[in-house]
């Protein structure tokens, strides 16, 4: 995600550059590239982060169908480069805060394994896995 921020900041630079040397652009053509180049880089950045995000919206919404339990706040750690390293075997360790019998309580859940069949994401692990809990 820095690099294609950098890249686009060097882009701009150049194209200022050459524009106030060179007068090679006119100013409509300018603002068009301007707004070209800040254009892609936001729909890039923001289809990183809803691509990132993804699979731990995924368990949100398991975890709340599956424990009728609404989770309050989510954190949450990939562990692929820790354990493996792979395109469709994801481990993640979710720490999370929910509300239950009136009490705010901070839950870890530990190696969460989610496997990738085509675009499909499945738990492998999820209902044998103990969740620890803290009252807060």
């Amino acid at each position: 995600m820095q690099v294609i921020i950098i890249i686009s900041i060097f882009l701009i630079i150049t194209t200022i550059i050459i524009y106030k040397i060179n007068d090679k652009f006119e100013k409509r053509e300018f603002i068009i590239l301007l707004a070209t180049i800040l254009l892609s880089t936001i729909g890039f950045l923001f289809y990183e982060n809803s691509k990132e995000n993804y699979l731990p919206n995924l368990f949100l919404n398991k975890y709340e169908k599956e424990n009728n339990i609404k989770i309050k706040s989510l954190d949450y750690e990939l562990l692929n480069n820790k354990v493996v390293s792979s395109k469709d075997e994801f481990i993640y360790k979710f720490t999370y805060t929910i509300i239950k019998e009136n009490s705010e309580y901070l839950c870890t859940l530990d190696n969460v394994k989610i496997n990738k069949i085509k675009d499909e994401y499945i738990f492998i692990n999820f209902s044998e896995l103990k969740e620890e809990c803290l009252k807060k």
